[in-house]
């Protein structure tokens, strides 16, 4: 069952060579579709882009006529009369002055298909002519709508009372003052007409338009439009700031919208189109594209099978071959009587067989060298991290001017690169790694004063010539420093010492500063414990540290972080002690033994 799970691997490998062939075709093909929906997009945005701009100018136009032919009537002898000097004229004088006004707007009424009715107000009468009665009475209400007109900058419209108005109220004086107009023309619109204006403006019978105010008071809009449809549009727009090509997404279904506003007359024209009436070809094509594609898969599984099933046999025997190899027992020859590609695997399998134990000891030996030379690029590492940190402090006091505090502190630094110039050896004495530990928290006293203080224990003099690998402790120390005590503003401290087990050399470093997160304590312990993958991980700080004892120590040494009971953290450095010093340090021992009895 494990060989056929094995043997399996292949079949899908099959499928995606397949695949990979035909994605190129399938892309292509996808892109045209893609591409062909595009350009329809963009030539139905640009007709309705045309529609609206072509009949919103037509709109502007017809209420420009209108406009103009109500202010005509300033200079009309007639409407003069009427308005305020009629006590000089006859009664006859005073009925053809009505009759022909009458006529007048009669004319405006009939030479406009958007006027429903052209009325003349004459406040100071109390009285109204219109093309539809010769001499009414004045109506207060309707006339106090329709004078507003002259406080509307830009915007000759009125509404009121479901009724929409163009209004134009004459007056020397512009209603300052509470002084009134000498007369008043208005034209109702007859919002029919300019619905059925708007319902002309359907692509292919679908979708719609309508008119809107700005002040979204009043609204025009065909037969077949919904006035809840249209107010739900308005709501989504924010028409105060929407102008050009929208998309919106209304009850579950996406349109296409293109507003444009006139600012002359105060209004705008928009224009709807819902996606899937503009699309549905499109949408139905690439439907049928993509059952296409599932039937090519399925085409390509049952071929891929077959060929599976025809290079089954003599790869079944190559992989239990193989297997017997990585378990350590190879067969001695594998017989193919065939010449073809397997024929030449069987082959070179054998001949692989026959310089295995040749190459064992040359894989023993290139891996010896990479570790090496992984541990020398390790400790390099460490090298250019801490020169940056002290410099960052020595920046920090020459800003501040603080000279007798930069002289001392580039006399530690002297000492510091003396150091580490004077050698280049990968090992150093636990002597000299503690000193140079101790001068580099000497470097950090001036930056964190008496903030934190520092206790380093005695270190034994067995110890002393113990060799390990360069900048072990000393980026422990750092880490202290920068992560558990840099908010730290008093009472900090920091303790480095030594213990013995075994044969074994623990270095403990313990703070008092802020507790590790969670999160990254378990992160930080995930890393620690890796015994491979650290090609993948930071190498600096700790997990340097231990990556080095682990490539000078083996399995036993390395580094073990822990979190201490009520706050700070603790890291334990681990020295696998070599016989040789094992040896010393018994000596050593019963001497001082021998001198205490």
């Amino acid at each position: 069952m494990r060989h056929l799970q094995k043997l399996f691997k292949l079949y899908p490998k099959l499928i995606l060579s397949f695949l990979i062939v035909l994605t190129p075709v399938y892309a292509i093909s996808l892109m045209m579709n893609n591409y062909a929906e595009r350009n329809v997009q963009d030539k139905i945005e640009e007709s309705m882009k045309s529609s609206v701009n072509f009949y919103i100018r037509q709109l502007e136009s017809d209420f420009n006529r209108i406009i103009r032919m109500q202010e005509e009537f300033v200079n009309d002898r007639d409407v003069g009369l009427l308005s305020g000097a009629g006590e000089i004229f006859n009664d006859f004088d005073w009925r053809n002055a009505v009759i022909n006004t009458r006529s007048r707007l009669t004319s405006l009424r009939n030479l406009n298909s958007y006027v429903r009715e052209a009325s003349i107000y004459l406040p100071s009468e109390k009285r109204l002519i219109s093309s539809a009665a010769a001499y009414g009475q004045l109506s207060e209400v309707e006339y106090d709508l329709l004078k507003s007109a002259s406080r509307q900058v830009g915007n000759p419209f009125v509404y009121g009372d479901d009724r929409l108005y163009v209004s134009f109220p004459f007056s020397n004086l512009a209603l300052i003052n509470g002084r009134e107009p000498r007369f008043l023309v208005s034209a109702e619109i007859d919002g029919t007409a300019v619905g059925d204006v708007l319902d002309t403006m359907k692509i292919d019978g679908n979708g719609g338009a309508f008119v809107v105010g700005h002040d979204e008071n009043w609204l025009l809009h065909g037969k077949t439009s919904s006035t809840d449809f249209m107010h739900a549009i308005m709501d989504s727009l924010q028409l105060s700031r929407a102008e050009g090509e929208k998309v919106l997404r209304i009850d579950g279904q996406t349109y296409w919208v293109n507003i444009e506003k006139s600012q002359k007359l105060g209004f705008s024209l928009i224009m709807y189109m819902p996606e899937t009436q503009m699309l549905g070809a499109l949408k139905q094509f690439r439907v049928w594209f993509w059952v296409l594609s599932v039937i090519s898969v399925l085409i390509i599984i049952v071929f891929s099978y077959w060929i599976f099933l025809q290079i089954h046999q003599p790869l079944r025997r190559l992989i239990q071959a193989f297997r017997g190899l990585e378990n350590g027992t190879p067969d001695k020859e594998l017989v193919y009587k065939r010449s073809d590609e397997f024929g030449y695997l069987y082959q070179q399998y054998n001949h692989s067989v026959s310089r295995i134990k040749e190459l064992i000891h040359e894989v023993y030996e290139q891996q010896y060298r990479a570790n090496l030379s992984e541990l020398r690029q390790l400790q390099s590492q460490i090298n250019p991290h801490f020169l940056y940190n002290n410099f960052f402090i020595l920046y920090r006091m020459a800003k501040n001017e603080e000279n007798d505090n930069i002289a001392r502190f580039t006399s530690y630094l002297g000492k510091y690169f003396q150091f580490i110039t004077r050698t280049q050896k990968g090992q150093i004495s636990l002597a000299e790694e503690t000193a140079f530990s101790q001068t580099y928290v000497d470097i950090q006293s001036f930056r964190f004063e008496d903030r934190i203080i520092a206790r380093f224990a005695e270190l034994p003099e067995h110890y002393a010539n113990v060799e390990v690998p360069k900048l072990i402790l000393q980026p422990i120390i750092e880490n202290v420093y920068h992560h558990g005590l840099s908010n730290t503003l008093e009472g900090g401290l920091l303790e480095v010492r030594f213990k013995e087990e075994g044969n074994k050399l623990f270095i403990i470093v313990e703070d008092n500063g802020e507790e590790m997160q969670q999160a990254d304590y378990d992160e930080l312990q995930h890393k620690l414990q890796a015994s491979s993958g650290w090609s993948n991980v930071e190498t600096t700080g700790v997990i340097n540290v231990h990556r080095r004892l682990r490539l000078e120590f083996g399995e036993e040494g390395g580094v073990v972080f822990n979190r201490r009971p009520g706050g700070g953290n603790q890291v334990i450095l681990c020295i696998p002690l070599v016989q040789e010093h094992a040896d010393k340090i018994a000596i050593s021992e019963k001497g001082r033994e021998s001198i205490h009895v």
